[in-house]
């Protein structure tokens, strides 16, 4: 290693397990549990993928490092969410599942009121979801980013009417009608918002349709999410 390489630097361009050991060792506070579950699951399975998100998560945790919460972080809880997040990320193959178990991790231990009880059903949530599940969250949490990032197809409206279906086949144009209807039932069902169906016809007020249909839970499970 050069003098110019962090200790999270490959000079073969992959995260080792080693890599990964030495940054969450390096958090502050909860350094000797994080690396020690890590260590456990990476003997058990030598994935790429779980040691990028170990690998991430050590960088978040490096970037806030100050706003973790102590008392949290050296109680019984703390050791638990670790070992039930990493076997869940060690389970999945999914990019946008593990982000958001990431989200979920970091958001928790930088918490001032940590709740585990929430994170925990927040976690096993999202275990059960299609990445599809959380694309369309992140949509109804910030509609209007939502479409700038994709150009505004939807835009402010101005037609005469529209409905939630042909909005959102504007923002997921690679969704078809099944997708998006089954992904927003299974929403409803978990409820994420309050709307029962995508297809009933509204005065086209363009991508605002989408804003305030979440509920608290679901505005809740979007701020875990988010990172």
């Amino acid at each position: 290693m050069s003098e110019s390489e962090g200790p999270m630097v490959s000079t073969r361009g992959e995260v080792t397990a080693e890599i990964v050991s030495i940054g969450l060792s390096a958090v502050p506070y909860a350094g000797g549990v994080l690396s020690g579950v890590a260590n456990s699951f990476i003997q058990k399975r030598q994935n790429r993928r779980l040691n990028e998100f170990l690998k991430d998560l050590a960088d978040d945790l490096t970037e806030v490092q100050e706003k973790i919460n102590q008392k949290f972080v050296t109680s019984d809880e703390f050791e638990d969410l670790t070992e039930d997040i990493f076997s869940k990320a060690a389970e999945s193959r999914q990019k946008e599942k593990l982000d958001a178990f990431r989200a979920i991790f970091v958001n928790t231990i930088t918490s001032e009121r940590a709740n585990y009880d929430e994170a925990a059903e927040i976690v096993t949530l999202i275990d059960s979801w299609q990445p599809r599940h959380i694309v369309q969250l992140k949509i109804l949490s910030d509609p209007v980013a939502a479409d700038s990032q994709r150009g505004n197809v939807v835009g402010s409206g101005g037609g005469i009417s529209t409905s939630l279906n042909q909005i959102f086949t504007k923002l997921l144009p690679d969704w078809d009608e099944d997708q998006i209807e089954r992904t927003w039932s299974d929403l409803y069902d978990a409820k994420i918002h309050r709307t029962s169906g995508t297809k009933t016809m509204m005065t086209d007020k363009g991508i605002h349709q989408l804003e305030g249909r979440l509920t608290e839970f679901g505005q809740k499970v979007a701020r875990y999410l988010s990172i």
